[in-house]
């Protein structure tokens, strides 16, 4: 289920006027937008539209999406997509967007599709409009949260928490707890309530409880390391990327992962975590 074309309109025009106010209607009129430009022409042309100079996703590791995508040709494939979870910082220059995809092949359109959920964080620069800083996501058999309904949310202004050293502090704290304690523990102890958690073949978990119980969870005890950690100015919400691995053998990546942060009071939770196993 799409957002209407009326709604978006409308929720367009009043971020004009009130940026901060609408953040989460103008970034789910942003994604939307993305996805109905992936399928009027095709994937390469709306990627490139979308992203970021310096916006990146995984091709045998974080690569630079406009770098990859400009000199290669566009694959016959038709990408849907739909947002159903929308987040923005209080200072609305950040923000989360995650929701199913399928990709129809052109050559064959009678085959079954496949599904997945896709991860996006988005930035805005002052009187700019949305761009994706970094995308990633999963696939896994059936077409969970198609039909879901959009959830739109903006964190509430606050002033920041005392000693608050923000997202590569949390991330520290939560690597060291996968590396010593196993991933359950790490995530028991630093997820949000309503911890969004995505694996691979597996359907998307939205609360802890789910997190902890799914399938895809383990309790394995892995190394992750940092490639680039990104805060709203606000100091509320952010994210780092990078690569894990075991902890017996952190210098061989097992894949790439995405987590993004969002601080509750004084503490800071993770609200979105995802990996994409190395092929």
């Amino acid at each position: 289920m799409r957002i209407p074309a009326a709604l978006l309109a409308l929720a367009v025009a009043a971020c004009a006027h009130q940026p901060s106010m609408d953040a989460p209607a103008s970034l789910a009129a942003a994604e939307t937008a993305f996805a109905a430009h992936s399928v009027r022409e095709d994937m390469r042309a709306a990627f490139l539209a979308a992203f970021a100079d310096d916006g990146v996703f995984v091709r045998t590791g974080w690569t630079i999406s406009n770098a990859y995508l400009r000199p290669r040709p566009a694959p016959p494939i038709v990408l849907d997509w739909r947002p159903q979870h929308v987040e923005v910082a209080a200072s609305a220059d950040l923000g989360l967007s995650t929701g199913p995809w399928k990709i129809t092949s052109k050559a064959q359109p009678e085959a079954a599709p496949t599904f997945g959920q896709f991860v996006s964080v988005w930035r805005r620069e002052a009187g700019g409009p949305w761009k994706v800083a970094v995308d990633l996501g999963i696939s896994h058999p059936a077409d969970s949260l198609w039909t879901a309904p959009l959830e739109a949310r903006q964190l509430p202004a606050a002033a920041p928490a005392a000693a608050d050293n923000g997202v590569a502090q949390a991330e520290a704290r939560f690597a060291r707890d996968a590396a010593q304690r196993g991933s359950r523990t790490a995530y028991g102890a630093h997820g949000a309530d309503n911890l969004r958690f995505y694996r691979a073949g597996y359907a998307p978990v939205a609360s802890r409880a789910a997190a902890l119980a799914s399938a895809g969870m383990s309790d394995e005890r892995l190394a992750w390391s940092v490639d680039r950690i990104e805060m709203a100015r606000s100091g509320d919400f952010g994210y780092a990327r990078g690569a894990y691995a075991a902890a017996s053998a952190p210098a061989t990546p097992l894949g790439w992962y995405l987590r993004v942060w969002r601080r509750e009071g004084a503490d800071w939770r993770i609200a979105m975590d995802v990996t994409n196993p190395k092929q």
